[in-house]
Protein backbone atom coordinates (compact mmCIF):
# COMPACT_ATOMS: atom_id res chain seq x y z
CA UNK A 1 0.00 0.00 0.00
CA UNK A 2 1.43 3.33 0.97
CA UNK A 3 1.44 6.73 -0.65
CA UNK A 4 -0.14 7.62 -3.99
CA UNK A 5 2.36 10.36 -4.87
CA UNK A 6 6.03 10.00 -3.94
CA UNK A 7 6.24 11.40 -0.40
CA UNK A 8 9.59 13.05 -1.13
CA UNK A 9 7.89 15.61 -3.42
CA UNK A 10 5.28 16.65 -0.83
CA UNK A 11 6.64 19.04 1.78
CA UNK A 12 5.01 19.64 5.15
CA UNK A 13 3.10 22.92 4.98
CA UNK A 14 1.46 25.28 7.46
CA UNK A 15 -0.60 27.60 5.29
CA UNK A 16 -3.26 30.20 5.84
CA UNK A 17 -6.25 27.84 5.55
CA UNK A 18 -4.73 24.36 5.55
CA UNK A 19 -1.85 22.26 6.82
CA UNK A 20 -0.07 19.27 5.37
CA UNK A 21 1.48 17.10 8.03
CA UNK A 22 3.77 14.11 7.73
CA UNK A 23 2.04 11.34 9.68
CA UNK A 24 3.72 8.16 10.86
CA UNK A 25 1.50 5.29 9.69
CA UNK A 26 1.81 1.53 9.92
CA UNK A 27 0.96 -1.07 7.30
CA UNK A 28 -1.77 -3.46 8.40
CA UNK A 29 -0.74 -5.92 11.05
CA UNK A 30 0.24 -9.35 9.81
CA UNK A 31 0.19 -12.73 11.49
CA UNK A 32 3.92 -12.31 12.08
CA UNK A 33 3.42 -9.06 13.99
CA UNK A 34 3.25 -5.36 13.33
CA UNK A 35 3.57 -4.06 9.80
CA UNK A 36 6.24 -1.66 8.63
CA UNK A 37 5.99 2.00 9.55
CA UNK A 38 5.93 4.62 6.83
CA UNK A 39 5.32 8.35 6.45
CA UNK A 40 2.24 9.71 4.72
CA UNK A 41 1.12 13.28 4.09
CA UNK A 42 -2.22 14.38 5.53
CA UNK A 43 -4.02 17.46 4.21
CA UNK A 44 -6.53 19.14 6.51
CA UNK A 45 -8.26 22.46 6.70
CA UNK A 46 -7.51 24.53 9.79
CA UNK A 47 -11.14 25.55 10.26
CA UNK A 48 -12.49 22.02 9.81
CA UNK A 49 -10.09 19.34 11.03
CA UNK A 50 -12.47 16.55 9.99
CA UNK A 51 -12.12 17.69 6.37
CA UNK A 52 -8.91 15.89 5.50
CA UNK A 53 -7.32 13.73 2.83
CA UNK A 54 -4.30 11.44 2.88
CA UNK A 55 -1.77 10.92 0.12
CA UNK A 56 -3.08 7.42 -0.51
CA UNK A 57 -4.41 5.53 -3.50
CA UNK A 58 -7.40 3.91 -1.74
CA UNK A 59 -9.47 7.11 -1.29
CA UNK A 60 -8.64 8.17 -4.86
CA UNK A 61 -9.83 4.83 -6.23
CA UNK A 62 -12.83 4.85 -3.90
CA UNK A 63 -14.04 8.25 -5.11
CA UNK A 64 -14.40 6.90 -8.65
CA UNK A 65 -15.93 3.55 -7.71
CA UNK A 66 -12.77 1.45 -8.13
CA UNK A 67 -11.89 0.87 -4.50
CA UNK A 68 -14.60 -0.51 -2.25
CA UNK A 69 -15.00 0.58 1.35
CA UNK A 70 -12.68 3.11 2.91
CA UNK A 71 -12.77 5.33 5.97
CA UNK A 72 -16.21 4.20 7.17
CA UNK A 73 -18.10 4.96 3.94
CA UNK A 74 -18.48 3.20 0.65
CA UNK A 75 -18.60 4.54 -2.88
CA UNK A 76 -19.93 1.86 -5.14
CA UNK A 77 -19.14 1.30 -8.76
CA UNK A 78 -22.89 1.60 -9.36
CA UNK A 79 -22.63 5.39 -9.23
CA UNK A 80 -20.40 5.21 -12.29
CA UNK A 81 -22.41 2.69 -14.32
CA UNK A 82 -23.01 3.88 -17.86
CA UNK A 83 -20.82 6.97 -17.48
CA UNK A 84 -18.60 8.23 -20.26
CA UNK A 85 -15.10 9.08 -19.04
CA UNK A 86 -14.68 11.88 -21.58
CA UNK A 87 -14.79 15.45 -20.34
CA UNK A 88 -14.64 15.51 -16.53
CA UNK A 89 -15.10 18.35 -14.05
CA UNK A 90 -13.84 17.67 -10.52
CA UNK A 91 -14.83 20.06 -7.72
CA UNK A 92 -12.20 20.23 -4.94
CA UNK A 93 -8.42 19.65 -5.15
CA UNK A 94 -6.92 18.66 -1.77
CA UNK A 95 -3.63 16.85 -2.53
CA UNK A 96 -4.73 16.04 -6.09
CA UNK A 97 -4.89 12.27 -5.65
CA UNK A 98 -8.36 11.67 -7.10
CA UNK A 99 -7.99 13.95 -10.16
CA UNK A 100 -4.56 12.45 -10.92
CA UNK A 101 -5.91 8.91 -10.48
CA UNK A 102 -8.80 9.68 -12.87
CA UNK A 103 -6.46 11.12 -15.48
CA UNK A 104 -4.07 8.17 -15.33
CA UNK A 105 -6.64 5.35 -15.07
CA UNK A 106 -9.68 6.44 -17.06
CA UNK A 107 -9.81 7.30 -20.74
CA UNK A 108 -10.55 10.99 -20.28
CA UNK A 109 -10.63 13.57 -23.03
CA UNK A 110 -10.15 16.45 -20.59
CA UNK A 111 -10.06 16.90 -16.84
CA UNK A 112 -10.76 20.27 -15.21
CA UNK A 113 -10.47 20.77 -11.45
CA UNK A 114 -12.07 23.75 -9.71
CA UNK A 115 -10.51 24.87 -6.43
CA UNK A 116 -11.31 28.08 -4.54
CA UNK A 117 -8.07 28.39 -2.56
CA UNK A 118 -5.15 29.74 -4.62
CA UNK A 119 -2.70 28.67 -1.91
CA UNK A 120 -3.74 25.03 -2.41
CA UNK A 121 -3.39 25.38 -6.18
CA UNK A 122 0.10 26.85 -5.79
CA UNK A 123 1.09 24.11 -3.33
CA UNK A 124 -0.07 21.07 -5.36
CA UNK A 125 2.54 20.91 -8.13
CA UNK A 126 2.85 17.14 -8.57
CA UNK A 127 -0.28 16.27 -10.57
CA UNK A 128 -0.11 15.42 -14.26
CA UNK A 129 0.36 18.62 -16.30
CA UNK A 130 -2.57 17.71 -18.57
CA UNK A 131 -5.01 18.38 -15.71
CA UNK A 132 -6.37 21.93 -15.83
CA UNK A 133 -6.79 23.56 -12.42
CA UNK A 134 -9.11 26.56 -12.27
CA UNK A 135 -9.16 28.96 -9.33
CA UNK A 136 -12.82 29.73 -8.57
CA UNK A 137 -15.49 29.04 -5.99
CA UNK A 138 -16.68 25.49 -6.63
CA UNK A 139 -20.33 26.40 -5.99
CA UNK A 140 -20.49 29.29 -8.46
CA UNK A 141 -18.01 28.39 -11.23
CA UNK A 142 -19.51 29.24 -14.62
CA UNK A 143 -18.37 27.94 -17.98
CA UNK A 144 -19.91 27.12 -21.33
CA UNK A 145 -18.04 23.79 -21.48
CA UNK A 146 -20.12 20.61 -21.33
CA UNK A 147 -19.03 17.64 -19.21
CA UNK A 148 -19.81 13.94 -19.15
CA UNK A 149 -19.28 13.74 -15.39
CA UNK A 150 -19.11 16.37 -12.67
CA UNK A 151 -17.65 14.91 -9.45
CA UNK A 152 -18.29 16.90 -6.27
CA UNK A 153 -15.62 16.33 -3.60
CA UNK A 154 -16.67 19.18 -1.31
CA UNK A 155 -17.56 17.58 2.03
CA UNK A 156 -15.84 16.05 5.01
CA UNK A 157 -16.70 12.43 5.75
CA UNK A 158 -19.00 13.23 8.66
CA UNK A 159 -20.87 16.13 7.01
CA UNK A 160 -24.37 15.87 5.61
CA UNK A 161 -25.04 16.65 1.99
CA UNK A 162 -28.25 18.66 2.28
CA UNK A 163 -31.00 19.16 -0.26
CA UNK A 164 -29.87 22.80 -0.46
CA UNK A 165 -26.39 21.60 -1.52
CA UNK A 166 -27.86 19.38 -4.22
CA UNK A 167 -30.18 22.14 -5.45
CA UNK A 168 -27.25 24.57 -5.62
CA UNK A 169 -25.17 22.11 -7.65
CA UNK A 170 -28.08 21.40 -10.01
CA UNK A 171 -28.85 25.10 -10.46
CA UNK A 172 -25.23 25.93 -11.23
CA UNK A 173 -24.14 22.92 -13.30
CA UNK A 174 -27.17 21.40 -15.09
CA UNK A 175 -26.43 23.42 -18.25
CA UNK A 176 -22.86 22.08 -18.21
CA UNK A 177 -23.86 18.42 -18.53
CA UNK A 178 -23.74 16.64 -21.87
CA UNK A 179 -26.70 14.48 -22.79
CA UNK A 180 -26.64 11.56 -20.34
CA UNK A 181 -24.15 13.37 -18.11
CA UNK A 182 -24.15 12.94 -14.33
CA UNK A 183 -23.34 14.97 -11.25
CA UNK A 184 -21.83 12.53 -8.76
CA UNK A 185 -21.44 13.15 -5.01
CA UNK A 186 -19.11 10.33 -3.86
CA UNK A 187 -19.28 11.12 -0.13
CA UNK A 188 -23.06 10.54 0.00
CA UNK A 189 -23.27 7.93 -2.74
CA UNK A 190 -25.68 10.08 -4.73
CA UNK A 191 -25.98 10.81 -8.42
CA UNK A 192 -28.04 13.84 -9.38
CA UNK A 193 -28.99 15.13 -12.81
Amino acid sequence: MGAYFDESIIAAHDGTNFVVEKINKREQETEAGQGDEYIMSRFKYKADVMHQRYNHEIPAKNFVGDGGECCGWDVTAAQYEDVVWGDILYLGLYLGNAPDYIYKNKSVTSLDVVEDDQEIIDYVTWMDNNITVIQHDEWTYATSKKYDIIICDLWAIDRDVTQAHKTSLLNNYTNNLKSGGKIIIPISGETIN
